[in-house]
């Protein structure tokens, strides 16, 4: 008989739980959060064990007594409830009210209660049922369910239906305001979601009653989930590129542009000549500088600045950078400064009046309900190697990985930019489809929402992968941000979901980067 040890991400993930929950007698849990046992699960599953229901009379969940012997085998359910969990109540207070009332039946994993024998359970219940309902809420960070989501919007397109409640800036997350890069980074995940989701014509609903209707729809018309319609309360596949989280996209690509050193901030003089650069206005420094006095976002800037001149100096973080925009264009609007085109939004200027540097970086999405494997790209000559890396890891990339692997004979693809977004997407996927092995490294010193849903999207389509996958320290500092205790399990457990996921898949996972790099080539050279 074959035993199991813990890993040292399932260690960490069980001390954690066990930290969470010592006090709390009722506490709802999820499998992600016990992700440890899925080892033993998937040894049974090798064995082809039959694992039963813990109990031979059950009740459904819509309150129909079954009165009946089931044996080994688990009831199929219609419908699955996952995504986010505690603090959220959708589950108890809409979703499970209206299902009763329907007659439909469903699963639902949050449980007061959890034990080992559950997981067969949850395992079960989702790969049998007609619908998953999945709804990825702002009030946690969310970073499993974005992976799961993303996972099964390669697998079970016919039967995902997903509900997506987007941040806000300045919000709160379990207690803790969210600082304006994490914002960023939350939401850009989501958008690498929904871009996934259009490519797989997977509805995405705003609420959960709108969904449910759509789900009553589907099992009553006994239809698939790409056959609901507007009318059937589901959002726009096409994501305006007016709205704030795209704009919000263009002013990050242009304040990394400036800040190559990943420190979280830019001189104010730098900002200005590229807001000067990019938006094409004649604002002059000494105009915008009376502005930035009238600002409170700016109150320590202007006490440490006794001359415009010391101004230029000094150093402002992503928060201050958009605000700083914002004023550029009031000041535009109220002051009739002349532009190079009439816009009234500094979100749409800066999307339409781009530098050259922003304009060959950026590919606008194409078609966006096609599979990615039909995008058009740059890059069309199939190669060995895609490296995936974010921030600083870029650097890496070019001063030590590629010189390595063009000394051993191989040919690579490499992303154009540090980041993963909606608009480098297609063109990033069209390098990976043309590249025989992918290699994505998502590191301690980055959030690394939108890389992880990549990553589980491709072992979705059975992609030939390997993964580097870092567990965020204690204290950690992201682009000069330290990292919250609450937040770093936050992101450690989506990681953790991700490493579990792509092991039982048979992906390759390594948490040092030259191990996971010496891997992909010896993969690569043993298949020449």
């Amino acid at each position: 008989m074959r035993t199991s040890t813990l890993s040292h991400s399932q260690s960490y993930e069980i001390q954690q739980i066990a930290n969470s929950t010592e006090n709390n007698t009722d506490t709802s849990i999820m499998i992600e959060d016990f992700c440890v046992f899925t080892t033993i699960f998937a040894q049974l599953c090798e064995q082809r064990t039959a694992v039963p229901m813990s109990t031979s009379h059950s009740l459904l969940c819509n309150g129909t007594d079954n009165n009946h012997k089931i044996g080994p085998k688990i009831m199929a359910y219609e419908v699955f409830l996952g995504g986010s969990c505690n603090p959220t109540t959708w589950r108890s207070e809409i979703a499970i009210p209206t299902l009763q009332k329907l007659g439909i039946t469903y699963y639902n994993p949050q449980v007061s209660q959890w034990g080992p024998e559950l997981i067969a359970q949850e395992y079960e219940a989702k790969q049998t049922a007609r619908v998953l309902l999945f709804v990825i809420d702002n009030q946690t960070r969310n970073t499993a369910g974005i992976i799961e989501a993303a996972q099964l919007a390669a697998t079970r397109r016919e039967s995902l239906v997903l509900v997506v409640y987007p941040y806000h800036q300045d919000q709160m997350i379990l207690g803790e305001a969210i600082s304006a890069q994490e914002y960023y980074d939350l939401t850009n995940g989501l958008l690498v979601l929904e871009y996934f989701m259009d490519n797989q014509r997977i509805p995405i609903f705003e609420s959960v009653s709108g969904a449910l209707n759509g789900i009553s729809k589907i099992l009553r018309e006994a239809i698939n989930v790409q056959d609901l319609k507007v009318e059937d309360g589901m959002r726009s596949m096409r994501i305006p590129t007016s709205k704030n989280e795209i704009d919000i996209i263009t002013l990050h690509e242009i304040f990394t542009s400036i800040d190559t050193n990943d420190t979280g901030t830019v001189r104010l003089g730098d900002a200005w000549m590229a807001l000067q650069s990019n938006i094409k206005c004649n604002v002059s420094l000494t105009e915008l500088y009376k502005d930035i006095k009238k600002s409170d976002s700016y109150n320590n800037l202007v006490e440490n600045s006794a001359r415009e001149e010391d101004l230029i100096e000094q150093r402002i973080n992503l928060e201050q950078f958009w605000t700083l925009a914002n004023k550029w264009m009031q000041h535009v609007k109220y002051n009739g400064t002349t532009c190079e085109s009439e816009i009234p939004s500094v979100w749409s200027i800066l999307s339409k009046k781009a530098s050259k540097f922003l304009r060959r970086a950026f590919v606008h999405p194409l078609n966006r309900l096609l599979d990615y494997t039909t995008l058009l790209g740059v890059d069309s000559e199939k190669r060995d190697l895609y490296i995936g890396v974010v921030g600083k890891d870029l650097l890496w990339l070019e001063s030590s990985a590629v010189p390595l692997i063009k000394s051993m004979g191989l040919s690579l693809h490499r992303p154009c930019m540090s980041e993963y977004t909606m608009k480098t997407l297609p063109q990033e996927l069209q390098r990976m489809k043309n590249s025989r092995l992918i290699l994505l490294i998502m590191p301690q010193h980055s959030r690394g929402v939108a890389i992880a849903a990549l990553a589980a999207y491709f072992i979705g389509l059975r992609a030939k992968l390997t993964l580097c996958i870092q567990l965020m320290p204690n204290e950690c500092v992201v682009s000069g941000e330290q990292i919250t205790e609450q937040a770093t399990k936050d992101y450690n457990r989506g990681r953790m979901y991700l490493s579990d996921y792509a092991t039982r898949e048979g992906v390759p996972v390594f948490q040092n980067i030259a191990a996971a790099l010496q891997h992909a080539i010896q993969l690569v050279q043993s298949s020449c």
